[in-house]
């Protein structure tokens, strides 16, 4: 009976991951939309430095040279901004992938749950256990912990592509920063 307890707790746990797993999910896609909404904003700035450039040059005018940095430092906050948005969508496919091993995982431990409860019936001599396959319960958790194994190979692939979009955004916010713009 022990075994039984032990196995819902854990399945309690489990479920109580996959509900974090969840609010994660939804944090990180109200973190895109904020990070599209930077973008849509750097492109508006961006699009008015070009213009002042294009105004300058149509006048016959040699853009100044503050028009000339203005544009220079639109285009890096573009960039940037292009690249949090990358990163941004990284952190929601590697929390939806997480969601999702949080979700097998509670598949193992109810798996674990059921061949607990089985091996208890089965050692208390309770006649039901006689119609119940031990082996299909054996089965049953083989293959959910296989899948939780596949599902953190798909979570680790995701958080490795989710560094390197991080890295690279944070690359180009260094430069707006240096270049004194407003970043993150």
């Amino acid at each position: 009976m022990n075994d039984v307890r032990q196995a819902q707790l854990l399945e309690t746990k489990s479920e109580d991951e996959v509900t974090r797993a969840k609010v994660a999910e939804e944090d990180s896609k109200r973190e895109l939309e904020i990070a599209k909404k930077e973008e849509k904003a750097a492109k508006a700035s961006h699009g008015a430095a070009k213009a002042e450039m294009k105004h300058a040059n149509a006048k016959g005018q040699n853009a100044s040279a503050d028009a000339q940095q203005r544009l220079q430092q639109s285009d890096t906050q573009l960039e940037a901004a292009k690249a949090q948005v990358a990163w941004r969508e990284r952190v929601v496919t590697t929390r939806k992938s997480l969601k999702t091993l949080r979700e097998r995982e509670r598949d193992v431990a109810k798996a674990q749950l059921e061949q607990a409860r089985y091996e208890t019936l089965q050692r208390s001599g309770d006649i039901r256990a006689n119609k119940l396959d031990g082996q299909k319960f054996a089965r049953n958790v083989e293959d959910t912990q296989r899948k939780a194994q596949e599902s953190q190979q798909v979570v680790d692939n995701d958080l490795q592509q989710q560094r390197q979009a991080r890295a690279h955004w944070q690359e180009l916010d260094s430069q707006v920063q240096a270049y004194g713009g407003s970043g993150r």
